[in-house]
């Protein structure tokens, strides 16, 4: 999620919004928000607790990512996540710019620092 902020941020000036839908159930829902906040993260998020969008679009797997053009279409879809997807939701995203004559920067995905996240302690006493 932190790589789809960053394109979020990045590519605001193209027109990109990144909206994100959480489809956990009506028990889960209350720790969405702290979650998002926490990472500060800065896309809407949406809540689906019932899956009504998700199965109007098809969705058989989670995370699922839908690019869609700025008429609405579809551009790309994927199910599920594998180390290395960002370089292909890159990919399709610059093909659809190149497609649509939308100027952009380059983008280079910057992963988060160990000094960016709290050190956790557990101690355990048996």
């Amino acid at each position: 999620m932190a790589y789809l902020d960053q394109l979020n941020s990045y590519f605001s000036e193209t027109g990109l919004q990144v909206l994100t839908v959480n489809v956990n159930k009506p028990n889960i829902l209350n720790q969405v928000r702290p979650y998002i906040n926490k990472r500060k993260y800065k896309f809407p998020v949406s809540v689906d607790p019932r899956s009504k969008l998700a199965k109007k679009l098809g969705v058989l797997g989670y995370p699922t990512l839908f690019l869609v053009g700025k008429d609405g279409t579809i551009i790309h879809k994927s199910s599920g996540y594998e180390d290395g997807m960002e370089d292909e939701y890159l990919d399709e995203l610059l093909a659809y710019f190149k497609s649509e004559n939308i100027d952009h920067k380059e983008f280079e995905y910057k992963k988060r620092q160990a000094s960016d996240t709290k050190e956790t302690v557990l101690k355990i006493d048996f």
